[in-house]
C-alpha cells in the first residue's frame, strides 16, 4: 500500500466555495485529524472554487507552521466535482480523503476510513446512516435517484445505493481517475467505475456549521443528467420503450374510434383520431429528441477538448516531511505532475 520505510501520507481534499465562515472550523478539524493519527502524515489540499469572499487567503492565514497544505484557486466557479478532480490531481498522498468545508463529518469517521484503507481497501465510501436533514421532498428524491442510479448504471455493485457522501481513494485509483477526460462528470461514479477493492462505512451527518449549502437545485439536476449520460444506457432504453408505447396507444386510439363507428354505424370521428395521433406522436418525438440532445451535448463538450477547470494560482504552505521548511510558496501549476494532462490546465 505504501513504502514501509516511511510514514504514510494522507491528503485531505476539501473543495470550497465562499466558505469564509467555516475556515477556522475546517482548519481545526484538520488538526484534530492529525492528533488522532500520530503515526500518519497529513496534507490539506484546498480547492477554492472561484470564491468571492477570500476563502483561500483566509485558509492560508489560519494555517500554522505545523500545517502542511496545498491551496489552489480556480479562475472562476467550476463546481464541486471539478474541485474534487483538481484535488485528486494536486494531492501528493498515498491516498486522498475527501471532506466538505461545511464540517458535517465527525472526526471519528476518519479513523474508520484509514482503518479500512490499512486493511487493504482501495476505495472507502462514507454513507450517511443519519442525514442532517432527514426529511423533505429533496431528501426523498435524492435517495430515489441514488437507488435508481446504482441499479441502472454500469458502475459496480459496490457503489452504495444510498449515495456516498465522502470517499477515501488510494493512490492506484487516483492515478486511474486522473486520466479520465469527461468534462460533465460525476466524480464519485468515476471512482466507482475504476473498480479495485471497495467497502463502505456509515456515519451520522452533523448539521451544517455555518451559512447555507452551495449545492443548488440546478446543480443537482445537472448531476442527474451527467450521471445517467456518462454511466447508463437506461434513458435510451426508456425512449425506445416510450416510442413503442406511444405507437401502440396511437394505433389503439385509431382502432377504438373505428370500432366505435362500426358499432354505432356512424362516421368515425376523424378530428379525434388526428388529434390523438398527433399529440402522442409529437410527445414521443420531442421527448426522445430531448434525451438524445443530452447525449450529443456532452459528446460535443468533450470533443471541444477544453480543460475541466482553470487554475489561477497554487500555493504550498510549509513542506512535506523530510523537506526543508519553506513557508508559503507560489507554485507554477504547469510544474505539477497531473495538471498537464486532460484534467489540468491544458490537454496533450
Amino acid at each position: 500500500m505504501t513504502d514501509q520505510t516511511r510514514r504514510p501520507l494522507v491528503s485531505i481534499v476539501v473543495p470550497a466555495y465562499d466558505e469564509a465562515p467555516n475556515v477556522k472550523g475546517t482548519v481545526s478539524l484538520f488538526r484534530q485529524i492529525k492528533e488522532s493519527q500520530p503515526d500518519v502524515d497529513f496534507e490539506l489540499v484546498l480547492i477554492d472554487d472561484g470564491s468571492s469572499d477570500g476563502t483561500a487567503d483566509l485558509f492560508i492565514a489560519e494555517l500554522g507552521e505545523q500545517d502542511v497544505a496545498r491551496v489552489a484557486s480556480f479562475s472562476r466557479n467550476f463546481g464541486s466535482h471539478a474541485g474534487l478532480s483538481a484535488g485528486f490531481a494536486l494531492c501528493r498522498g498515498d491516498c486522498a480523503l475527501t471532506l466538505s468545508a461545511d464540517l458535517q463529518e465527525p472526526v471519528e469517521v476518519i479513523d474508520r476510513f484509514l482503518a479500512e484503507w490499512r486493511a487493504g481497501n482501495d476505495i472507502v465510501w462514507a454513507v450517511r446512516a443519519v442525514r442532517s436533514v432527514p426529511k423533505g421532498l429533496a431528501n426523498k428524491l435524492a435517495l430515489k435517484f441514488n437507488d435508481f442510479f446504482a441499479k441502472h448504471s454500469d458502475v459496480p455493485e459496490t457503489f452504495p445505493k444510498e449515495g456516498p457522501s465522502q470517499m477515501l481513494v488510494s493512490r492506484p485509483v487516483l492515478d486511474v481517475v486522473n486520466q479520465m477526460p469527461e468534462l460533465n462528470r460525476n466524480i464519485l461514479a468515476l471512482v466507482a467505475w475504476a473498480g479495485f477493492k471497495q467497502t463502505t462505512v456509515a456515519f451520522e451527518q452533523k448539521p451544517r456549521a455555518a451559512d447555507d449549502s452551495k449545492w443548488t437545485t440546478s446543480k443537482k439536476i445537472k448531476l442527474v443528467f451527467d450521471s445517467f449520460v456518462e454511466f447508463s444506457v437506461m434513458p435510451i432504453m426508456l425512449m425506445m420503450v416510450a416510442g413503442v408505447a406511444f405507437t401502440g396507444v396511437g394505433l389503439a386510439t385509431i382502432f377504438g374510434f373505428l370500432l366505435g363507428a362500426l358499432i354505432t354505424l356512424s362516421a368515425p370521428n376523424a378530428i379525434g383520431i388526428i388529434v390523438g395521433v398527433v399529440l402522442f406522436a409529437a410527445g414521443a418525438n420531442l421527448g426522445c429528441t430531448a434525451m438524445l440532445g443530452q447525449y450529443l451535448y456532452r459528446a460535443g463538450d468533450d470533443a471541444r477538448r477544453r480543460p475541466l477547470y482553470v487554475i489561477r494560482q497554487v500555493r504550498d504552505v510549509n513542506a512535506l516531511a523530510g523537506q526543508p521548511p519553506q513557508g508559503v510558496v507560489n507554485v507554477n501549476p504547469l510544474d505539477i505532475p497531473g495538471l498537464t494532462n486532460v484534467n489540468g490546465l491544458g490537454r496533450p
